[in-house]
Parts: structure tokens; C-alpha cells; sequence
């Protein structure tokens, strides 16, 4: 068994080592001074490669190196073979090291700190660049070499800079999104999403063209529109945040790199300065991007502890539905056994007493029964239970508005009904309770209109109800002789009496909105309330892309 494990082992060191110098070999074609992709891989491999990994890793980075460097040695002496044959890699291990152990560059799972993965960059570009420099002055004084310069120092480290600054973050990027068995689908989310619509469409061609500009004027208009390159960056990461800084950096490095001379042959201090300003810029463009990511992961974690809140008092409110509705039915239940009880209870006292009068003592026991039925009607509607909310709303509401004397015309339009949540049939039902209590107690009020439509759009399912009076100067006489009936109207319906401030507070805990509107002496209050189930689909399929976090 140890000896299978060790042999495992063995064979996954080989792997890294065989698979690094394949990358190393591939990307070195296309590496330069300007733009250095191998020293971009180096880092990001650093960043993420387990630590007992980076011995293979050094010593496939120094095989290769070596075999370049070797034959040199004529040229540029020992001192500069022995320097050269260092491997690169050795010079930003301590920085990766020190990167994810002492400032946490990956605080947690899918959580990286850009202040950190920043100051790594800079100082690996720093460390390359010294050790650039250190080889020339080596070999310093050799035929067709270069000289040692400040102007040539900062040229190399922006060369290296830019090459990491440009591909280090979509490493984290690729590594952080990447699940296994959802490749088809994250790729999916990310040729839909907003960010590279809008970079294509628009960030791209901007950028493309401001190279094909400076391509084609002079040093001073060039330097001018690679300045310039910046600003689409700028506006594309106000918009998403840093992933979008990590696309619009690449485009105007790439596009820089494209149009800039080498550094290598000439040394340009002008040229120079320009990178630098580029550089700067996309600098505090990454830590503006965090900071914008940052705010808006913090926005959808309290968007998310607010939908969870109000998810568990809509749960709550439809267990209190629930409640009414067995106490609603336990209620009748002792109405019927309270009207046996009563009868018998009748048949044995006239056995007793034959002449007693017992006429007032059953008008009692009827006047009993039914206080319990209009108790248990009041939370929950016998016509609701049986034949569903449409009955209830016009049923039950028109015949307490009835005998308050108030005229009823009801209006149920639309589909979707049965397919929405029990929740948000109970909250139309209470709000256009609520609603036709509030435009009944004017004293002028002589009828109401209830208008209810269900609906779906764009996958959402939702219910608007409408509640509107007509007043009558005329009826204010009937109106005052059923005072007692309109003031009972409230606890026949199961009311609470809201005000409008109240009811809206209703409303929303069911995305919905509320508004009250008086016309010509009538007034209309509208709802519309939305099936919260739906809601939250969407807004997880919305966020579902959205899993590296920054700070």
C-alpha cells in the first residue's frame, strides 16, 4: 500500500513537471519584453499549485532555462550563464509564499483580496525586472549589448507588469468559476452575460480603434491615444466591477503592446512614461473595480437576507392562514354540537317540566349558534374552503356588504389563479377584505366594485385587485340607519381595519405595490401582489454566475 501511494506520487510530480515545460515551451514564442506571458504563468501557477508541487515545478522551469542560457556562455561570460541559470521561478516563490500565507490573498473559499493579489504583482514585476537588470549589467560592455539604464529598468517592469496584470486575474477566474460537470453551463452564462455583450459590442471597437489611430499619427498623437485607452476601461468597470476591469485591461494592454515600439531596442523615455500612466491607471481601475464588486456582493448578500426574511414571514403568515382555517372548521364543529346539545338538552327539560317555556331558551341557543358560524366565517370563509377564492370574494364579501346596505359588483378576470402559492391567494383575499372596509366607511358610500385579474409575464405570476366606491348624497340617511351594520362590517369579513400605510406594509411583504387614488369624489385603491416563488427563481438564476467574491 505505501509502496502503490509513493509510486502515485511520484507519477503526479512528473505530471506537473511534464506539463509545465509543454506550457513553458508553448508560450515562449510569444513572450517579449514588452509582454511576457511566461512570467504571467509562473505567478498564477504559484498562486494555486499545492506546495508540494514546487519542486517539480522548479526543476522543470530550470532544465529548459539552462539549455537557453547554456550556450551564452561565449558570448556573455560565466558570471552571466551562472546568474542566467538561476531559474526565474525561484525569484517569486518567497513572494507567492508570503502572498498566501502572511496577507491571505485567498481569504476563503471563492474569495480573493485585490489589494493583496496587487501588491503580488508589483513585487514579482519588481523581482523580474531586478533580475533582468542584473543580467544585463553582467553583461554589460559585450558586443551589441544594452546598457544598464533607469528609462530601460522601468521598461522592463512595465513589461512584466502588464503581461501579469493582463492574465493573472483570468487564471483566478477560470480556476474560481470552474465546476466540475457545469462547464456547458457556466460557459453558457458567460457568452449571455451583460459584461461581454457590452465589452464586444462596444469596449472592443472603442479600444481597436483608438490603436488604429495612434497607429497612423505621429509619437505625440500615439502616446495621446494610448492614454487615452483607459477611459472605455473605466466605463465598462463603473458597470460591472473588476471582472470587467480584467476584460478591458487585456484588450488595451494587448492593443498598447500592439502599437508601442520595443523597449528593448530603444530605450524611449516618452514611450516609457506612457506605459507608466497606462499602467497606473488600470492599477487603480482594478482596486476601483473591487471595491464596485465589493459593494454590489454586499447589496445581493442583504438582497438575499431580505428575500429569506420575507420568505419566512410569508411561511408565517400562511401557517396563521392555516391556523384560522382548522380553528375556522373546528368552530362550526361545536356550533352543530352546541345546536344538538341545546335540542336535547330542550326535549329533557319539557319531559321535566311540561308547561315550561322553553321558545326564548331555544331563540337563545339559536342566537348562539350562530354568533359561532359568523365567528368561523369571519376567519375563514365557508365558501373559500369549498369552492375556492373566486366564491369567497364574491360570496362572502357580498353579503356583508348586503346587510350593511352597501351595493356589490365583483369582477374576476385573468388565469394563474390555481397555480399560485396558497400565501398570496390568502394575502388578495385579506387585502381586498382590508380594501373594501376602508372605501365602506364613508358614510357617502353606497356601493363597491372589486375588480381582481391574475396574469403571468415573462414567467412571473401575479395578482392585481382593484376596490372602488361610488357615493350617493342621497343614501346618507340609509346610510346612518345601518351605522351599526357598516361599524360590524370590519369583524364579518375578518378584518383588521388597516390604514393605508398599514396595508401597503401588507402588500410588499408580497413584492407588490399599493396606490390610492381619489377621482371626482370616488376613491380607488389598487394592489398588485406577486408570486414570490417565481421571483426568487429568477433572481437565483440572475446571481448564479456570481461566485468570486472580492474585498
Amino acid at each position: 500500500m505505501g509502496n502503490g501511494w509513493l509510486r502515485s506520487e511520484w507519477l503526479k510530480q512528473i505530471a506537473v513537471a511534464v506539463a509545465y515545460v509543454l506550457v513553458y515551451e508553448a508560450a515562449h514564442p510569444f513572450s517579449h519584453t514588452q509582454f511576457s506571458i511566461v512570467v504571467a504563468l509562473r505567478l498564477a501557477l504559484l498562486l494555486f499549485l499545492p506546495y508540494r508541487y514546487w519542486l517539480a515545478v522548479l526543476i522543470a522551469d530550470a532544465v529548459p532555462n539552462f539549455l537557453v542560457v547554456y550556450p551564452c556562455l561565449d558570448q556573455f561570460g560565466a558570471m552571466w550563464v551562472a546568474w542566467r541559470a538561476i531559474p526565474p521561478i525561484a525569484f517569486v516563490m518567497p513572494i507567492a509564499w508570503i502572498c498566501r500565507e502572511r496577507f491571505a490573498i485567498f481569504p476563503a473559499t471563492n474569495m480573493v483580496n485585490i489589494k493583496a493579489l496587487l501588491a503580488c504583482v508589483l513585487a514579482s514585476a519588481l523581482t523580474y525586472a531586478a533580475s533582468a537588470m542584473t543580467a544585463i549589467t553582467l553583461a554589460y560592455g559585450k558586443p551589441g549589448n544594452l546598457a544598464p539604464t533607469p528609462t530601460l529598468a522601468i521598461a522592463y517592469f512595465i513589461g512584466f507588469y502588464f503581461a501579469m496584470l493582463a492574465i493573472v486575474p483570468w487564471v483566478l477566474i477560470v480556476v474560481f468559476e470552474y465546476r466540475a460537470g457545469q462547464f456547458r453551463e457556466k460557459l453558457k452564462h458567460a457568452l449571455e452575460s451583460r459584461l461581454l455583450l457590452e465589452g464586444m459590442t462596444i469596449m472592443l471597437p472603442a479600444t481597436a480603434l483608438l490603436a488604429m489611430v495612434s497607429h497612423r499619427h505621429n509619437s505625440d498623437d500615439l502616446q495621446l491615444t494610448v492614454m487615452m485607452m483607459f477611459l472605455p476601461v473605466v466605463w465598462i468597470t463603473l458597470r460591472h466591477g473588476w471582472r470587467a476591469t480584467a476584460f478591458g485591461s487585456t484588450i488595451a494592454i494587448v492593443c498598447a503592446v500592439l502599437v508601442l515600439p520595443s523597449e528593448s531596442q530603444n530605450a524611449n523615455l516618452a514611450v516609457v512614461q506612457t506605459e507608466l500612466f497606462l499602467a497606473l491607471s488600470l492599477t487603480s481601475l482594478y482596486a476601483l473595480g473591487a471595491r464596485i464588486s465589493s459593494q454590489s456582493m454586499e447589496g445581493r448578500t442583504h438582497l438575499d437576507e431580505s428575500q429569506i426574511t420575507r420568505e419566512q414571514a410569508r411561511q408565517s403568515y400562511l401557517q396563521g392562514e392555516q391556523r384560522m382555517r382548522h380553528t375556522a372548521q373546528s368552530l362550526e364543529y361545536v356550533a352543530g354540537t352546541l345546536h344538538v346539545t341545546f335540542g336535547r338538552l330542550l326535549q329533557n327539560m319539557r319531559r321535566i317540566h311540561p308547561h315550561i317555556e322553553n321558545e326564548s331558551y331555544y331563540k337563545q341557543a339559536l342566537t348562539a349558534q350562530d354568533q359561532v358560524y359568523r365567528l368561523a366565517e369571519s376567519l375563514h370563509p365557508l365558501a373559500w374552503r369549498e369552492r375556492g377564492l373566486p366564491a369567497a370574494l364574491q360570496e362572502t364579501i357580498g353579503q356583508a356588504l348586503g346587510e350593511a346596505g352597501i351595493a356589490y359588483d365583483c369582477s374576476i378576470k385573468g388565469r394563474g389563479f390555481t397555480r399560485m402559492q396558497s400565501a398570496v391567494l390568502a394575502a388578495a383575499y385579506r387585502a381586498a377584505c382590508e380594501a373594501v372596509v376602508y372605501v365602506a366607511s364613508r358614510v357617502a358610500c353606497s356601493s363597491v366594485r372589486l375588480t381582481v385579474r391574475g396574469g403571468e409575464t415573462n414567467g412571473s405570476r401575479w395578482v392585481f385587485v382593484a376596490v372602488e366606491d361610488a357615493t350617493n348624497e342621497s343614501s346618507v340617511v340609509r346610510a346612518i340607519q345601518a351605522a351599526a351594520d357598516r361599524r360590524r362590517l370590519a369583524t364579518k369579513l375578518g378584518a383588521m381595519g388597516f390604514e393605508m400605510d398599514e396595508l401597503r406594509s401588507h402588500v410588499r411583504l408580497f413584492d407588490g405595490e399599493l396606490h390610492q387614488r381619489n377621482v371626482q369624489g370616488r376613491t380607488r385603491v389598487t394592489m398588485l401582489l406577486h408570486d414570490p416563488k417565481q421571483k426568487e427563481q429568477r433572481h437565483e438564476r440572475a446571481s448564479a454566475s456570481v461566485r468570486l467574491w472580492v474585498r
